[in-house]
């Protein structure tokens, strides 16, 4: 169960966000959040939603009802997520766990620049 996750010594520390667009004609996507282990990347949530800020945001309000005190170790807040460029992720982030920092994943820079150069 993805609630036993959140007592992983990194879950309160460092979150993927990752996600796999348009996965069906409706354009919805499907939303990671991991978090690091000995065992790899274990996942903490799973979210289908369109990509829209405030899908994101009902997406971790739900999270933090389903998991409760012990979400992300119980601290109730990652210290960063790490995420792809896209604002809408990013704003919802910043409005729903204000505390947590926010980074862009070195594959995703990566792969914008080569986009870029093409």
């Amino acid at each position: 169960m993805m609630q036993r996750a959140h007592s992983l010594p990194l879950a309160s520390k460092i979150v993927f966000m990752d996600i796999t667009s348009s996965c069906d004609s409706e354009n919805r996507a499907i939303t990671f959040l991991l978090t690091p282990c000995e065992a790899g990347a274990v996942p903490l949530a799973v979210f289908i939603t369109s990509e829209r800020q405030a899908d994101y945001e009902t997406s971790f309000n739900l999270l933090k009802q389903a998991v409760g005190e012990n979400l992300f170790g119980g601290q109730h807040y990652p210290k960063v997520f790490i995420t792809d460029d896209s604002l809408a992720e990013q704003n919802a982030i910043k409005s729903t766990f204000p505390e947590s920092g926010s980074k862009l994943c070195l594959f995703h820079v990566a792969q914008a620049v080569w986009r870029w150069l093409w």
